[in-house]
């Protein structure tokens, strides 16, 4: 047989089965023959794991059966019957399979066999056929560990649980969750089935047998009667008691069989446990009783009977329900007219102090509450309130309840009672947004309106607190008091406000609530409003008047609150109304970046001429961003106002005073530093923050910088002149002809002075005063800025200034009179002044870095600067290294003699200069290389590491940190500006600052001159374009000027499509001309209005 036919024999279809499965499941045993002896495989499998054997078993045979498990034939020595001869089989399909070498105990998916399935789908016949083979797993378990015996029982197949037991299966197997056959017969209530095992137990063990198997529990610890009991099946239950089954074994949660039996409300049930003994008065894991449970599942009989068998009326579980408790919570009135005719406590309370009254108006029971209070010893309970001390009516006005309401309220309930908070019914019901049970309160009794709890809060508080609109409105239609204060003295306006309920601010306002109330703290609504962030409520608050510059007992006003909460809307919307500069009296620009901007925005006014036009201006408001004489007034008054700084025509005020007479301190709060140490780019841009830097720089910046400059300038010059005319110590020596070694610096200084030919150059002798006078003027200088300063004023750069006026000072003057007329220094003053010119030319690179046009580069050395010496320490750890180990291989040779001198030789060589040769190849005897091979080792591991890595590790970080620089160099560069101009306003005398402080100033940016001076001042202070204006004050023109392009692109492109379209409908007349013709030409008729109909559709 070849390959090809075999395969399609068992060829699949869609659902994975084989031919030979279709035939066993429809018993085609002639077809199943054919497909077995042509190489069909008797033990293939579909997507679940099926054989052709399982499908056998499966599928029930419309057949005539042969024998019955009642049959007198003795089963043989190993418990199986006899096998028939194969003119008799059960199921001959599932014979011949077998025969064929099908596994008959082969696991699907599921781990069912086909045993399985013959007791599941009750086939008598494969069942029968199966068992008649010795090789047969009679116990084989599926994955939930349930056998063939467990399947007969749950799905009621009695004649194959019979044949099954007649094969001797085991009764008391269990499955994964200990279930037995019994269990599972008991629990599907197949009571022939449970017979049947019974019977056998009895059989094969007696008694003891029966007994347990009665007593086997599952996983949740249920008995065969649990079982029953729980689905209601009253025979089995009643064998199973016939049986000695325990009518008091507890199952999971201490679950009694009486227990079960109430909660499904079997009258039969409950009675036959009842009769056998079982305890009415078992308690479950709720210590709850039988009685508990068919109250609370309403069965009324069940009820009846157990309280006729003397249950306990008053047992109390765990959450001190009693069964009235627990009918009245769940609303079984019949229930609870039963129990309350029969006596029960009906002052019982539960463990939160509830009493059936309150637990049935919790749950909205109105026919329960109506019985209870038909009662009149009921009635009383009225007035008992929970552990809060909330009653019923309480309770039910808090839920909604309208029904329970009017109930409680017909039969006596106060609306005056008040829980441990003081607060009545409509308080509850007002702050839950309950609006009918406000209504029905307000009805009954309108002066409720304007109770008050605890806290003096009326409903009308609660329920602005809350949310709740519609309560409002009730509430004030039916006269509650609009300016009621509580305890904070609040009124309602201030309770929605500070939670943002907008819908309700407009209510009250529109109530003539008042719009400014203030607490015991000072605030107002609209400070609560814009601390919690509620941008709408402040908005509408801000339109209705309310006072915008008024403050809390803090100081602060509602922009204030808004900043320091980081409320940027709100702040927004305050920056937007007619009043915003009342706000702004009380802060400064130190917030965030969308409200900066708006400021600026509000500080700059343009007139109505086009940007474009020569007489286009714009009004400067610089007092919000230049606020060192800003008059903030008083923190912590509750004044409104404050007394302006300005005169009328915007000057400073003569009663302006300074916030601080700290230089550093100055500086460090200006607004502008400010937004130099935040990174604020964006602002530092601003062309309102470059008017005022032009400003400053034109009013007092520049001339004060450039004196200052040229003062400097000139001390340098006079410095520099004087040492490079004065001879230095040695040369004095020379030109005297006598030796350093035998005559004294005082010695030479008096030759000198008496020698005719050695005079003082007249450059030196004028710079000599020049500089004393310049380096006094320039410490005076510095102890003014140290008085300013203090603590703030140490740095290295204020250090270094010091040292070089007072080295040229010490330079300069004559301790000795020999000195006047030789001009003679002593080494000392010849070192300080060496110092004293290196330093002033520092001073100048650092004067430089003022200028935004060189000082960038200066940063870049001192940012350079400052990695090398955060590097330093790594760095001299290898010059150490190979130093030393130089100087202990080399210190025969001149510069590796002594450590010292082997470190600077050991430094010098990482730019290049070896001296290879004179190293390694001396020609004197005397600095010969002793140690050649670890010499040069060395020097290989030096070039390496040192000249090669450190070398381009330091050229690699001073790469990173001008990047880093260049990055940054917009900001740096406006960093610099800012610099500049404060470092020169805070040392210019207070006197002068004030002459030139304004509040406002108008510029016009498109006004030019054709002075070249002024042009070059114009350009030097720095330029201020009407375009970098008008963007500032319409920030969205460069998105109006996008959109204005891209409709031009788009309209560019429907001019392109337009003529594509007019091509399109020539080309279109000139084929349909065609087609019109051909159609002519053929005589056929063209019904052009179907033809547009059908395009149509």
């Amino acid at each position: 047989m070849t390959g090809n036919r075999i395969k399609k024999i068992n060829m699949r279809d869609e659902d994975d089965v084989t031919p030979l499965h279709y035939a066993a499941r429809y018993d085609h045993l002639e077809v199943v023959k054919v497909l077995i002896e042509n190489g069909a495989n008797v033990n293939c499998i579909d997507d679940e794991l099926l054989t052709p054997l399982h499908y056998a078993a499966r599928y029930k045979r419309d057949r005539h059966k042969k024998g019955t498990p009642g049959s007198t034939e003795e089963p043989p020595a190993n418990g199986r019957p006899l096998r028939s001869i194969s003119t008799d089989l059960a199921d001959p399909v599932v014979d011949y399979l077998v025969q064929s070498s099908a596994n008959i105990n082969q696991f699907d998916k599921y781990g069912l066999t086909p045993l399985h399935y013959a007791c599941m789908r009750g086939n008598e016949m494969a069942l029968r056929q199966l068992l008649t083979y010795p090789e047969l797993n009679i116990e084989a378990v599926d994955k939930q560990g349930m056998t063939a015996l467990h399947m007969a029982a749950t799905h009621n197949h009695t004649e194959e649980a019979g044949y099954l037991i007649q094969a001797k299966a085991m009764l008391r197997v269990k499955d994964n969750e200990d279930l037995t056959p019994l269990h599972c017969a008991c629990y599907e209530g197949n009571i022939e089935v449970v017979k049947l095992l019974f019977k056998e137990a009895a059989q094969r063990d007696g008694w003891v047998t029966i007994q347990n198997m009665v007593a086997d529990r599952d996983i949740d610890q249920n008995t065969c009667l649990h079982l029953a009991v729980l689905n209601g099946h009253y025979d089995v239950m009643k064998l199973c008691v016939e049986k000695k089954a325990d009518v008091n074994t507890p199952a999971i949660k201490y679950m009694h069989p009486l227990h079960l039996a109430a909660k499904a409300g079997d009258l039969n049930c409950v009675r036959l446990l009842v009769k056998h003994k079982a305890r009415i008065d078992s308690l479950n894991e709720d210590m709850a009783t039988p009685l508990h449970i068919a109250a609370a599942n309403d069965h009324l009989d069940v009820v009846e009977y157990l309280v006729k068998k003397k249950a306990p009326l008053d047992k109390k579980d765990k959450d001190n329900y009693t069964p009235l408790l627990m009918a009245a919570y769940t609303g079984r009135a019949e229930i609870v007219n039963l129990l309350l005719k029969k006596g029960a406590d009906r002052s019982a309370l539960d463990k939160n102090d509830k009493s059936a009254l309150y637990l049935a108006a919790e749950e909205d029971q109105t026919e329960a509450l109506k019985v209870m209070l038909s009662y009149n010893e009921m009635k009383k309970m009225l007035e008992v309130g929970d552990r809060y001390d909330n009653h019923p009516l309480h309770i039910a006005a808090q839920e909604g309840y309208l029904g329970c309401v009017k109930i409680l309220l017909e039969n006596g309930a106060s609306m005056e009672s008040k829980n441990e908070e003081e607060q009545t019914p409509i308080h509850l019901a007002a702050k839950h947004g309950r609006t009918n049970v406000v209504k029905e309160f307000v009805k009954r009794k309108k002066n409720s309106v304007n109770e008050e709890d605890e806290n003096s809060e009326t409903p009308l508080h609660l329920a602005a607190i809350n949310g709740h609109k519609k309560v409002v409105q009730v509430l004030l239609q039916f006269g509650a008091d609009v300016a009621a204060r509580n305890s904070l003295l609040w009124t309602p306006l201030d309770c929605a406000a500070e939670k943002g309920h907008i819908k309700i601010v407009r209510i009250l306002l529109d109530a003539d609530a008042p719009v400014d109330p203030m607490d015991k703290t000072s605030t107002t609504p609209l400070h609560l409003a814009a601390k919690n962030g509620h941008e709408n409520v402040v908005t509408y608050l801000l339109e209705h008047h309310a006072e915008i510059s008024k403050r809390d007992s803090d100081g602060n006003n509602c922009l204030d609150l808004a900043i320091d909460n980081n409320k940027v809307g709100v702040a927004m919307a305050i920056l937007d109304s007619a009043k915003w500069e009342d706000a702004m009296r009380n802060d400064t620009i130190d917030v965030a970046t969308e409200v900066a901007e708006q400021v600026f925005l509000k500080c700059m006014t343009a007139n109505q001429k086009n940007p474009e036009h020569v007489d286009y201006k714009v009004v400067f408001n610089y007092e919000y961003l230049d606020d060192t004489y800003t008059d903030w007034s008083e923190r912590g008054s509750s004044d409104s106002g404050s007394v302006s700084t300005y005169n009328d025509d915007f000057t400073l005020s003569k009663r302006a005073i300074a916030y601080t007479k700290d230089s550093t301190e100055f500086k460090k709060n200006h607004p502008l530093m400010i937004m130099v140490t935040s990174s604020r780019e964006n602002l530092l841009a601003h062309p309102l923050v470059s008017a005022l830097l032009r400003h400053k720089w034109s009013s007092f910046g520049r001339a004060f910088y450039y004196i200052n400059f040229l003062i400097y300038a000139i001390f340098l010059v006079f410095l520099t002149g004087y040492m490079l005319t004065t001879m230095p110590p040695h040369k004095y020596y020379v030109s005297l002809g006598v030796s350093s070694s035998n005559v004294s610096e005082t010695e030479v200084c008096k030759m000198a002075s008496d020698s005719p030919q050695i005079n003082q150059d007249l450059f030196a002798k004028i710079g000599k005063f020049v500089i004393i006078v310049l380096s006094v003027w320039n410490l005076i200088k510095e102890v003014m800025q140290m008085y300013q300063a203090r603590l703030n004023y140490l740095a290295v750069e204020n250090l270094t200034e010091w040292l070089t006026y007072i080295s040229a000072l010490l330079l300069v003057i004559d301790p000795y009179s020999c000195q006047r007329d030789s001009g003679y220094r002593f080494n000392w003053q010849w070192s300080l002044g060496a110092m004293s010119i290196f330093l002033g030319w520092v001073i100048l690179v650092l004067f430089l870095q003022k200028f935004p046009r060189f000082g960038i580069y200066v940063v870049m050395f001192k940012d350079i600067l400052n990695t090398f010496i955060q590097f330093f320490l790594v760095f001299v750890l290898f010059i150490v290294a190979f130093g030393f180990g130089f100087y202990s291989l080399l210190q025969n040779q001149d510069p590796f003699a002594t450590p010292w001198e082997s470190l600077i030789k050991t430094t010098v060589m990482m730019i290049g200069e070896y001296d290879y040769a004179d190293v390694f190849y001396s020609d004197s005897d005397d600095f010969k290389d002793h140690h050649p091979v670890m010499t040069f080792l060395m020097f290989i591991v030096f070039m390496i590491v040192m000249s090669i890595i450190i070398m381009n590790l330091l050229v690699g970080l001073a790469v990173d940190d001008i990047k880093a620089v260049q990055e940054k160099a917009a900001l740096r560069r406006m960093a610099m500006q800012v610099d500049l101009a404060l470092d020169v306003e805070k040392v210019v005398p207070d006197f002068i600052r004030k002459r030139v402080v304004v509040k406002c100033e108008k510029i016009a940016p498109n006004r030019s001159t054709m002075n070249p001076f002024l042009r070059f001042k114009a350009a030097e202070a720095g330029d201020l374009t009407s375009e970098s204006i008008s963007k500032a004050l319409d920030p969205d023109l460069d998105d109006i000027k996008r959109v204005i392009g891209t409709q031009d692109d788009m309209q560019k492109e429907l001019v392109k499509v337009k003529t594509h379209i007019k091509e399109m409908r020539a080309q279109n007349s000139r084929v349909e001309g065609m087609l019109m013709a051909l159609l002519n030409e053929q005589n056929i008729e063209f019904d052009a209005e179907d033809f547009l109909d059908n395009l149509e559709g």
